[in-house]
């Protein structure tokens, strides 16, 4: 296979591997039922200046991904499948993340092994088929500290 193909080939299989049985589990994390609730909250209020669970204020997250979570809301409807598909998507960003960097470093071929390997691990399948902010946030910070705790 030619090495123009390789960023082609880790899209299809994000793809095939992150995009389908999405909607097919209820929301069941207390995170992932919040998270969609502020989303829906917003669509509702048409308040996307302020993420607010229960109509009351939620200092807590950044709003960028909740702003997903309204476009996947507004594209596919409010449901299970539209919560989590910023995660899925940011699945796919990491994998060619992955692959043009290892390109970067070394080689096209050490950029596949490293996105496929990333892909074949069991993770990137709890945390990108979710609908929690972590994965985003990880990718846009990934210096930062999740926990909000400030580095010693």
């Amino acid at each position: 296979m030619s090495k123009k193909f390789y960023p082609y080939l880790i899209l299809i299989s994000a793809l095939f591997f992150f995009i389908p049985f999405l909607g097919s589990v209820h929301l069941f994390d207390w995170d992932e039922i919040n998270f969609a609730e502020s989303a829906r909250e917003m669509i509702v209020t048409h308040n996307y200046a302020q993420v607010q669970i229960d109509f009351h204020p939620f200092w807590e997250k950044p709003p960028l991904f909740f702003w997903m979570q309204v476009l996947s809301m507004k594209m596919f409807g409010i449901n299970e499948f539209a919560a989590r598909f910023p995660d899925a998507v940011i699945g796919i960003l990491t994998l060619l993340t992955f692959y043009f960097l290892g390109k970067k470093l070394y080689d096209e071929k050490f950029g596949l092994i490293w996105s496929l390997a990333f892909l074949g691990s069991f993770l990137p399948h709890i945390y990108f088929k979710s609908g929690i902010i972590d994965p985003f946030f990880i990718f846009y910070f990934p210096g930062n500290s999740i926990s909000g705790k400030e580095h010693q």
